[in-house]
């Protein structure tokens, strides 16, 4: 049906009932359809109430149509519950209002219309080719009187007469179709709800179980089954404190009886922890748990969320150790070198080597000193690897590299609001060095609070985490390095004398590049060939002049300055000969000493060294002429790409 035709005021009056039937006949004949009616829909419901409520009207009113209606959400549309259609039921449809007489039903009216209905909506195709004349319909209010459902009408290919005894009907079984779809609506809302509960239950990772007043268990949801390792067909009627701890059970028992019926849905009952339960094969395990009392038909029922802490608590406690243990690992693996990299025939480093071997298997604490760059890490690995603890962890810690306030939470772990940000737990390096070697590389910046706990360590071998009050134990061995002359920051005051001493046990002094010349070939071609080979470059040697300059020059930043230079310098190369050019600004000895290049840090790649270098002389500009992508003939996006990989910040503050 469609089209919007407003209906005629004379067509439309307050429909009559049984006090205006004149005649006994009529009256008789009104009886005996109203039975017929009532005895062919009595004992139907849902869809088969519909059905035979269309039929029993059309053929006791003796009408070609009948229908009833749903409205839909839209309230622009409806649906048709069941459709008596020229002597039998129909498929249902869907159609709009706009233009039909139904609209004026929806609307709230009760509606007549005894002739000519296909000429008043005249845009109603369907009305027109069925040739309808007549149309009755009676609205579906919901019971409370505020919501319209739908509508019931007949429809007929000859006029009626206004006092048609079927409006009476229409009327009298327009409220049994009003409950018979506010039925099936709350049926069908109640089937949603139950899959949606259902769908809840079952993807709930918590053990949900109902009780009954006995404490007999009335749903078991999948993740009960998991945990308790039965099914819920086992389970459904079964006492559920044997399940229990008895402390636990105690617990239920008593809160059900302690529960009053004035106020069962009000009091609920959290055991956070300290509560253990019994799967179905014995084992027991801990939990926590919510108890929540409800009363469904005037019945009372316990609703207990249990989760398995046990399995949580090791998971987390698992999963936090092995991210800790992952990314000191990786932060290792960066910088671990293989065992044929400590390179030095020179009389200097031969001593250091015996040093190593000597100390290595003793778990005295070693002092690793020298200048910037001389290898005191790739040291420090040695003896934990020539050690008996090398199946153990190599935990490295650069204390220049924390911030003073953080590095007793680095060294010594925290707890939980020990201070601002510190959000869970968290161990420190010396818990998760425990067996091994912890590396305190630059120990000569530690601040005051921390040195007075590092000696703790070094004397008992036991701390507290920051904030804590438990004290832990471990046994760990300690390689401390530093380019300062701790010696002398003991005389000034900022270093602690005693844990000097402590730190001092062992010393072993690195040589500097320039006390061992003859060692500087075979760490080039060392270097040389490592980069070739991950450049994909075919470079036999280096060119003469390249040699000399090398041997030349003082190497103020040691091994890490001749490795980055032959790490560029490779990068640069273009034939079988690498060279040392004046663009790599490698300064010899006759040159002013006042512009020496400075020791590049902890830059461990050459590449790293090299775009530092070339943006702290464009002040960290990137895009432009003059910046930094243009001189190093880089596109600015890929240049971004390689200072993210290679960890290169702006600093916040100007040197």
């Amino acid at each position: 049906m469609n089209g919007t035709v407003a209906q005629p005021a004379n067509q439309r009056s307050t429909p009559p009932d049984d006090a205006v039937l004149q005649s006994a006949d009529e009256r008789d004949a009104m009886h005996l359809a109203l039975r017929t009616i009532v005895e062919g829909t009595a004992t139907a419901t849902g869809t088969e109430f519909f059905y035979a409520l269309v039929r029993e009207l059309a053929l006791a009113l003796n009408v070609r149509h009948a229908f009833v209606c749903e409205l839909l959400e839209s309230r622009t549309r409806v649906r048709t519950l069941a459709f008596w259609l020229d002597g039998q039921i129909t498929d249902n449809t869907e159609f709009d209002l706009d233009g039909t007489p139904c609209e004026v039903v929806i609307r709230g009216e009760t509606v007549y219309l005894t002739k000519k209905v296909h000429e008043m909506f005249s845009r109603d195709t369907w009305l027109r080719m069925k040739g309808i004349e007549s149309y009755f319909g009676v609205p579906l209010i919901s019971e409370s009187g505020n919501e319209m459902m739908g509508h019931l009408a007949v429809l007929h290919d000859q006029p009626m007469v206004k006092e048609f005894r079927g409006m009476a009907l229409l009327r009298i079984f327009a409220a049994r179709a009003r409950a018979e779809l506010e039925r099936k609506q709350a049926e069908q809302a109640l089937h949603k709800s139950e899959e949606r509960l259902a769908s809840i239950l079952s993807s709930a990772l918590d053990a949900i179980i109902t009780l009954d007043a006995e404490q007999r268990i009335t749903l078991f949801n999948p993740a009960a089954e998991k945990i308790f390792r039965c099914s819920a067909q086992q389970m459904l009627g079964q006492s559920f404190i044997p399940l229990l701890s008895k402390r636990f059970g105690n617990l239920v028992k008593g809160y059900c009886l302690a529960v009053q019926p004035a106020t069962v849905n009000s009091q609920q009952l959290w055991a956070p922890e300290g509560l253990t339960a019994r799967r179905c094969d014995g084992e027991e395990f801990l939990v926590e748990a919510t108890l929540s009392p409800l009363e469904i038909g005037g019945q009372r029922f316990y609703t207990v969320i249990l989760r398995d802490v046990t399995e949580r608590w090791h998971s987390e406690e698992t999963l936090k150790q092995l991210q800790l243990e992952n990314l000191y690992l990786q932060e290792e693996i960066k910088t671990r070198q293989s065992p044929g990299h400590i390179i030095g025939d020179s009389p200097a480093m031969q001593e250091v080597f015996a040093q190593v071997e000597q100390v290595a298997g003793a778990d005295a604490t070693v002092l690793l000193t020298g200048e910037t760059g001389t290898g005191k890490s790739v040291i420090a690995r040695a003896i934990h690897d020539l050690s008996d603890r090398r199946d153990k962890l190599f935990v490295n810690v650069n204390c220049a590299a924390l911030p003073g306030e953080l590095v007793e939470s680095e060294l010594f772990g925290h707890e939980k609001g020990a201070f601002t940000g510190a959000t869970a737990q968290r161990k420190g390096r010396f818990e998760l060095a425990d067996g091994g070697t912890l590396f305190l590389d630059e120990v000569g910046e530690l601040s005051a609070g921390a040195q007075a706990k590092l000696l703790r360590v070094l004397q008992d071998q036991e701390f507290e985490r920051v904030g804590g009050v438990h004290t832990l134990k471990v046994n760990v061995r300690l390689v401390a390095a530093t380019n300062r002359d701790l010696a002398k920051m003991v005389k000034e005051g900022s270093f602690r004398t005693d844990l000097y001493y402590r730190l001092n046990v062992f010393p072993i002094r690195l040589p500097s590049l320039r006390e061992r010349p003859s060692d500087i070939p075979l760490l080039v071609h060392h270097f040389l060939d490592k980069f070739a080979r991950k450049m994909n470059k075919s470079i036999r040697d280096l060119s003469p002049n390249a040699r000399e300059r090398l041997l030349r020059y003082s190497w103020p930043g040691n091994i890490r300055e001749l490795q980055n230079v032959i790490e560029r310098a490779t990068i640069l190369a273009r034939g079988p000969l690498l060279e040392i050019d004046n663009a790599l600004e490698l300064r010899l000895d006759d040159q002013d000493t006042t512009t020496a290049p400075q020791a590049l840090g902890s830059l461990e790649a050459m590449e790293r060294a090299y775009i530092l270098q070339v943006l702290e002389r464009t002040g960290w500009v990137i895009e432009g002429e003059p910046g930094a992508a243009a001189i190093l003939d880089l596109n600015p996006s890929t240049l971004r790409s390689r200072m993210q990989k290679l960890n290169i910040r702006k600093p916040k503050f100007p040197a």
